[in-house]
């Protein structure tokens, strides 16, 4: 049997160079149920075993871990024909790997062409793309002879809650990306899964010129295969759809979604199936009238259920429910609309209210009758969303017209807080202004960069650097780009003078319309007052205060902690500087590190139960005063990235940023026809790969 040993050697490291026992399958051509089987835990062994045999139509082994008993099967060390037992599901003790196996539609019992084997190829990128953007590590990619496999590497166990969450993932991966010419195979969640051993040939078929045999190889492995949470598979196995139910605004009859496209003329450009039910892709996305063909799609599944997807970052987070509602607005009851529309208040990017003049008028009235005052809707935008849920459900958000207050000790994550308040605030249609007066502003730039690129697409520093990332140049330019007119940065040339900050502020939000401003720090910053310290400051507080209010912006402004205050929690009185500080501001944020330090300080303070909850997070952010909710002593858990220095609400989160509607779009570029065309050793960049 072929056998390339180079790439038999990556495959064996991939998969078995910390789990070394492995089962070799062969398929035999004269039937599928004839069989050889053979356990090896060497890699010389398991090539010679390999090689010695012909007369084969394919060479397998399973893809996750076995059990160290089934080495003492019969078949141990050599390869046994109609072998009594091969691994079962049972077998498997540990999951390492998902299986995502693409192949093109074509008569059994043949090869793929050239043009089946480009069009397998298309829909790969498809998923590749579509799984990195919900947080997917990079996946080993390989040439399966026929077709393409993403092996994305996983640690979980053997269960049945994990078989079922793989099941449906693959069915969502089928019911978004299987079309005319590919089928995604939903048929290997199974635990003892067997898949081609990359390195030998694909005899499905004769070895013609339209058809050839092909060896399998390796497209590409990334320099650290690094696992997937189990947490990003349940989220996409999510999004299986539930079945449209009846509602009683409609008689409580069935829902018939053919009557709903009719009725509301949405258009529909073709029809496809796919293993568990039918596509219907949208002439364009019914959000967005920019978004064409083939990118959004309703999914009608064989029970009743009904999806929707667009692939566009701006309606990545849109619904079946959202599209009936757009189309219905008094379908569902009142509270699941009230969620929705609150969901979509939330996401959305339109165009955010302006900052107001920031003199008041002089033909105001000095005292106001309370009838005369317009009623504020507490629905409105009138909140900056900050991305962090837990401040955003319980305070609303950074409430226009107020003044934060942000504390933390050294390494707290202060600045890493900031960006990701600062980047969710842009996704979401606002403009920033920022000072900060300790970073220069090349690192301040690539701090932002680094969380507005994510964890794929950040490289790690070349040399002996352990945790060591950064935003590489061409995707800083993309991210740049997008930030331009978005966010500023102040000069630290002009110095911090706050008299003149204060003036370069008040002129950035009459011109930019800029509705947020962090000023990262308070002691980096020259009060020109008059006056002693605490007075300078009460002045400062107050006059930041009535601008914020008057030009109806959002303020932060970090403050240190006082020196003194050793092994005890931060807490408001522990803010360096005038009370005044801490009075005034209509929010304080004290943000903590959650170690043992601040395990010990904590337990004093909240109390055991309270403190130990905290330790499934990297970071808490205490609201300790909300002036408009009444909220104190709020405790908001965070998760830290070290490769993106982005903070997330939840293991599973993944946010896709505005700058990644500007990568490149896949091209067709040739697919090698042998493995001497492919470089080696094989570099981490492929012009193949674009994920």
């Amino acid at each position: 049997m072929y056998l390339n040993e180079r790439t038999f050697h990556t495959w064996w490291t991939i998969f078995h160079g910390d789990d070394p026992l492995t089962e070799i399958r062969m398929l035999k051509k004269n039937g599928r149920k004839a069989t050889s089987s053979g356990y090896f835990k060497d890699e010389q062994k398991a090539a010679t075993a390999i090689k010695n045999y012909s007369d084969m139509m394919g060479v397998y082994a399973p893809i996750n871990m076995i059990d160290e008993a089934c080495y003492s099967r019969f078949q141990c060390d050599k390869m046994v024909d109609s072998a009594e037992a091969t691994t079962s599901d049972s077998d498997i003790v540990k999951r390492r790997w998902i299986l995502i196996d693409l192949d093109s539609k074509r008569p059994t019992g043949c090869n793929a062409t050239d043009e089946e084997l480009q069009q397998s190829r298309a829909v790969m990128t498809q998923i590749g793309c579509f799984l990195r953007d919900q947080g997917f590590s990079a996946p080993v990619v390989a040439m399966s002879g026929n077709g393409w496999h993403l092996y994305y590497r996983i640690d979980a166990d053997n269960n049945a809650a994990v078989t079922e969450a793989i099941q449906k993932f693959l069915q969502v991966l089928d019911m978004q990306f299987s079309n005319e010419d590919c089928d995604v195979d939903v048929s290997v969640f199974n635990a003892s899964r067997i898949a081609k051993i990359i390195g030998t040939k694909s005899n499905k078929g004769s070895d013609t010129k339209e058809r050839p045999q092909r060896e399998s190889y390796f497209v590409k492995v990334p320099v650290t295969i690094e696992p997937t949470r189990m947490e990003f598979v349940m989220k996409v196995a999510s999004q299986l759809p539930q079945e449209e139910r009846n509602d009683r605004y409609y008689g409580n009859t069935q829902f018939n979604i053919e009557d709903f496209i009719s009725k509301h003329g949405i258009r529909v450009q073709k029809r496809t199936k796919f293993k568990s039910g039918e596509r219907l892709v949208l002439e364009e996305c019914p959000f967005d009238s920019n978004h064409k063909a083939p990118d959004s799609a309703i999914f009608i599944m064989g029970n009743g259920a009904i999806g929707f997807r667009c692939l566009h970052n701006s309606c990545s987070h849109k619904t079946w429910r959202d599209v009936r509602l757009l189309f219905e607005p008094d379908a569902y009851t009142s509270r699941e609309r009230e969620a929705m529309q609150i969901r979509s208040r939330y996401t959305s990017t339109q165009p955010k209210p302006e900052p107001k003049v920031v003199t008041p008028p002089a033909d105001e009235d000095e005292w106001l009758e309370l009838g005369d005052i317009e009623w504020e809707d507490p629905n409105a935008d009138n909140y900056i969303p900050t991305g962090i849920t837990g401040i955003d459900t319980k305070i609303g958000g950074l409430a226009l017209g107020d003044v934060t207050l942000m504390s933390g000790r050294a390494g707290a994550g202060k600045t890493s807080i900031l960006n990701t308040i600062t980047l969710n605030a842009v996704q979401r249609g606002y403009k920033v202004a920022v000072w900060s007066g300790e970073l220069q502003s090349k690192r301040y730039t690539s701090w932002i960069d680094q969380a507005a690129a994510g964890k794929n697409f950040v490289k790690q520093r070349s040399g002996d650097y352990d945790d060591w990332y950064y935003c590489p140049k061409d995707i800083a330019k993309l991210v740049n780009d997008w930030l331009r007119g978005k966010v500023v940065l102040r000069n630290n040339a002009y110095g911090p003078r706050w008299g003149q900050l204060f003036e370069a502020i008040k002129k950035i939000v009459e011109e930019r319309k800029t509705q947020l401003v962090i000023l990262d720090n308070l002691a980096s910053m020259y009060l020109d007052y008059d006056g002693e310290r605490n007075s300078q400051q009460s002045r400062f507080i107050a006059d930041l205060k009535d601008f914020a209010k008057l030009a109806n912006i959002h303020v932060i402004l970090v403050a240190h902690p006082r020196k003194e205050i050793g092994n005890t929690l931060l807490r408001m009185e522990s803010i360096s500087g005038t009370f005044d500080l801490v009075n005034l501001c209509d929010n304080v944020l004290l943000c903590h590190r959650v170690g043992e330090d601040f395990m010990k300080r904590a337990t004093e303070f909240f109390g055991k139960n309270r403190a130990e909850g905290c330790t499934v997070y990297n970071e808490v952010i205490e609201i300790a005063k909300n002036r408009s909710h009444g909220k104190v002593d709020v405790i908001v858990g965070l998760h830290y990235e070290p490769k993106s220095r982005r903070f997330l609400n939840s293991w599973d989160e993944h946010i896709v940023y505005g700058w990644q509607e500007a990568l490149p779009k896949p091209k067709p570029e040739p697919i090698p026809a042998t493995t001497d065309d492919l470089p080696f050793p094989m570099p981490e960049e492929n012009p193949m790969i674009l994920f």
